[in-house]
């Protein structure tokens, strides 16, 4: 009886148990190299799609000033941040100011907060005097006076100026129609074809105007921007590249400034006169297509020994 009952219960407990069921571990991809041109000038805005790998589109920073919100519902606007530019706000008369001295700035916040812009709400202004920054030659482009007249569904209506004209032109901003978030224009030269469609790229190698703090001051660095739509990124300082994996990725707490990535991977050695890379710091970017990647940079020179081509390792987690 013994037996029988030993007999039972083992059948009892195969008879309940539930088949296993094998997971197949997560497969990272294969290690990538990718170098963004910039040129020694940081001239070029880089569009880079981890999808990719690959250049989705570039322009030189010279080629727009301002980004208009394309959606129909969306007034906010944007400077060129990486020219430096700012933005002095006025209630006054078109006329009345015809030179920069004794103006005070604004600039857009470095984090790419929409409810944090030189222009700030615009409404409450009746002129703009905007300083256009510096070219890829280091050239300074002048002041120009903006009236914004008014805003629909469609497009903006804007007057505008050299800073020491006493009448503006007019001029309508109709607004992109495509998938991008912002609708660039070149004050003089109208509507540009600049950023592609919001799904088509993660980062953009680009100099940006990154606002230091204690005393407040702003300086134009080089460095990697995030695309404003579905992208998020974190950096890592406390494991090394090669031990950032895909669980490590999901335990991770992402940001959508666009800054995350930044510029402060390098430092630049005053006893050699070149930048330094810093390959022990790890990013990872969540893209718009909902993978995950992880990068660090290796190079800021071409194998011509020319500053203005970061290089990065890459995987897909």
């Amino acid at each position: 009886m013994k037996y029988f009952g030993l007999i039972l219960l083992t059948f009892s407990l195969v008879a309940c148990h539930k088949e296993e069921i094998a997971i197949e571990p997560h497969e990272a991809g294969e290690y990538a190299v990718f170098q963004a041109e910039m040129g020694q000038n940081y001239g070029q805005q880089i569009y880079f799609s981890f999808e990719t790998n690959s250049v989705v589109s570039s322009n030189l920073k010279s080629e727009w000033d301002l980004g208009f919100e394309s959606d129909p519902s969306g007034e906010h606007i944007v400077l060129n941040t990486s020219r430096g530019m700012a933005v002095h706000r006025s209630n006054l008369p078109f006329d009345a100011i015809t030179d920069e001295s004794g103006l005070e700035w604004e600039y857009d916040v470095t984090s790419g907060n929409l409810d944090s812009t030189a222009f700030g709400e615009w409404n409450q202004y009746s002129l703009f005097v905007i300083d256009l920054g510096y070219d890829e030659n280091g050239a300074h482009l002048g002041y120009r006076k903006l009236q914004i007249t008014s805003v629909n569904s469609t497009q903006f209506d804007i007057v505008w100026g050299d800073i020491s004209d006493q009448t503006g032109s007019s001029d309508v901003i109709l607004r992109d129609q495509s998938n991008t978030q912002f609708t660039y224009y070149k004050i003089g030269g109208g509507v540009v074809n600049i950023a592609p469609e919001d799904d088509e790229y993660d980062l953009i190698f680009t100099q940006y105007t990154h606002l230091f703090q204690n005393p407040l001051h702003a300086y134009v660095v080089t460095g990697v921007l995030m695309n404003r739509v579905g992208t998020a990124g974190v950096r890592i300082t406390d494991k090394s590249f090669e031990e950032v994996d895909f669980e490590t990725a999901q335990t991770l707490t992402y940001s959508s400034d666009i800054s995350t990535i930044g510029y402060d991977w390098k430092e630049f050695d005053f006893n050699t006169s070149l930048y330094e890379v810093d390959p022990t710091i790890t990013y990872v970017v969540q893209s718009h297509d909902g993978f995950y990647y992880k990068f660090h940079f290796v190079d800021f020179y071409n194998d011509q020994g020319i500053k203005g081509y970061p290089k990065m390792e890459i995987q897909k987690l």
